[in-house]
């Protein structure tokens, strides 16, 4: 069985949000671990900004991994502040400082079937969200095994028609920053360009095609081996290609969430194989 097949996000896929107010929202806030002070008052519990996610009876994940950085463009590159590598704790103060106020936060349990039995993990933060107008920042962090740390960082920003900036505008500032060189858009207004890294070391710059050297899932995923991506998407206003109405840039470090998978899922296993050891002695009453 692939890894790809072996992990199964659990539902819970609403993020959980300061503004929740009534008594629906406030639960299923508490449902995914997080309580606003609002909802804490409203539900009758302390008054902390913040609770840790009920436990589920799930595995406890060790953290057994340190983050290496990737060491190379994308490595070194940020999004408003938010950099690849990131603990959680300095990644809430960066996002918090840009949209004035705390991140939305996705908690998330994983599961796999091991020896024809389920088990499935802790809840734990799995991304954060925070919008400032029409600019969105959404971040993804690793499971404990590696300290709960960023891996993706993804902003997508749009522009009033009568105030979007040019194309040689954006063209200039994302080569100065990046690297890259995005192209002209198309005859559909479309531009993107990439930058990845492979096993070998190499930076390769190149066209988004429709089947992107990423997989879908990334622990799966080893030919041609990348460590890390960066994709830079936009959309020019519609009637008018000389300005952009969009854009999005999209960081991964590949290479951590296939560490991540790998041992997630030795954790899980071995908590399944610990109790299997534990029943072979007992005798059941026939």
């Amino acid at each position: 069985m692939t890894m790809k097949h072996a992990l199964a996000l659990l539902v819970l896929t609403i993020p959980v949000t300061a503004q929740a107010q009534t008594m629906t929202e406030c639960m299923l806030a508490r449902n995914q671990g997080m309580i606003s002070p609002a909802c804490g008052k409203l539900l009758g519990l302390s008054g902390r900004s913040a609770q840790p996610p009920e436990d589920n009876g799930g595995v406890h994940l060790k953290q057994t991994l340190s983050y290496i950085p990737l060491g190379n463009r994308l490595g070194n590159a940020s999004i408003l502040g938010l950099s690849l590598g990131m603990t959680q704790d300095k990644a809430t103060q960066t996002l918090r400082s840009w949209c004035q106020r705390d991140p939305n936060i996705v908690n998330t349990a994983l599961s796999t079937t091991y020896k024809g039995a389920n088990v499935e993990t802790q809840f734990f933060p799995r991304q954060m969200q925070c919008s400032k107008g029409d600019d969105t920042m959404e971040i993804t962090l690793s499971a404990p095994v590696m300290g709960s740390v960023v891996t993706q960082i993804e902003r997508n920003v749009s522009f009033a028609p009568d105030s979007a900036p040019t194309f040689a505008t954006l063209q200039e500032e994302v080569a100065g920053k990046y690297g890259l060189h995005l192209p002209a858009p198309g005859p559909y207004g479309e531009a993107s360009r990439q930058l990845y890294a492979n096993m070998a070391g190499q930076e390769i710059e190149g066209v988004i095609h429709a089947v992107s050297p990423r997989s879908e899932d990334v622990s799966t995923y080893d030919v041609p081996g990348e460590t890390g991506l960066l994709q830079v998407r936009l959309q020019s206003v519609s009637g008018n290609p000389a300005n952009i109405g969009h854009i999005s840039f999209d960081l991964h470090d590949m290479r951590a969430e296939r560490m991540v998978a790998t041992e997630l899922l030795k954790q899980l296993n071995a908590s399944v194989d610990s109790k299997l050891g534990k029943a072979s002695s007992l005798k059941p009453e026939l």
